[in-house]
């Protein structure tokens, strides 16, 4: 954590995780309303299980203009775009920090920085929504999801540069600690939200958007440092297996050296 400055890479993640956030909330909303579907506050509000001055908190912060069309224009697009591909860059060059791999270059790193993004994106909101809609019972669904999806992402974010069996420790315990902080964000965010909304009004809602942000991009950080040594760990010792594709079995890590590819 130290080698990466990870404190400060978290707190940067942050910043960037939030404005992003709002220009694609905005925009998401503007869709959503133009398409009649229920809108942004409103999945916001029934997720969390919103009442009182937090809902009316968070209907003000998404609500749509009058003009609905006026929420989405060009200029909105390339802020949502700036937003978001500067945010990709930074949560791309940290993993590849904590994994100790050069940088990409810088096409192929747009590329896969972005594709990242929105893989992340789709994965949080669909193993989130399967934890909402199962309860507890839905943890184990959750695990055996994310996984492959943590696999799948940390190869994204690597430019390819790293073995299934290297990223396959990090990706258990990324799935692990990402689980742990689902079900904390769903007890205790909503609970924030309502103490920050009756204080401060609609900003409270910002502050509780960023506090939460804050420790998600802990929570990335640190998984992504300690995956790699975790990973690191276990291959020295011989612990790590290899997917042979073609056989479709899984071998000894010495195994696949000797048999080739």
């Amino acid at each position: 954590m130290y080698e990466i400055d990870g404190r400060n890479r978290a707190i940067t993640l942050a910043g960037q995780a939030f404005i992003a956030l709002i220009p694609l909330l905005v925009v998401g909303s503007s869709w959503l309303s133009a398409s009649g579907d229920q809108q942004v506050d409103e999945l916001f509000i029934d997720y969390f299980g919103l009442t009182g001055s937090a809902e009316e908190a968070v209907s003000l912060l998404f609500a749509s203009p009058p003009d609905v069309a006026g929420g989405f224009s060009l200029g909105s697009f390339l802020i949502l775009l700036l937003s978001i591909g500067s945010f990709s860059r930074s949560l791309q060059r940290m993993y590849e920090l904590a994994w100790s791999r050069d940088a990409a270059p810088r096409v192929k790193a747009a590329s896969a920085g972005l594709l990242g993004v929105f893989f992340m994106l789709v994965m949080f909101v669909g193993v989130g929504w399967v934890g909402h809609l199962l309860g507890p019972a839905g943890v184990p669904v959750q695990v055996v999801l994310s996984v492959p999806l943590w696999m799948i992402l940390l190869r994204i974010e690597l430019t390819g540069r790293a073995t299934v069996a290297d990223l396959l420790p990090a990706a258990v315990l990324t799935t692990l600690v990402q689980v742990a902080a689902g079900w904390w964000t769903h007890l205790y965010v909503p609970h924030l939200i309502a103490v920050d909304a009756q204080r401060y009004g609609v900003i409270g809602v910002a502050f509780a958007i960023v506090a939460w942000l804050v420790i998600v991009a802990y929570v990335l950080v640190g998984t992504a440092v300690v995956g790699y040594e975790l990973s690191r760990w276990m291959s020295e010792r011989g612990l790590t297996v290899r997917m042979m594709s073609s056989a479709g079995r899984l071998v000894p890590h010495h195994v696949h050296d000797q048999e080739g590819p």
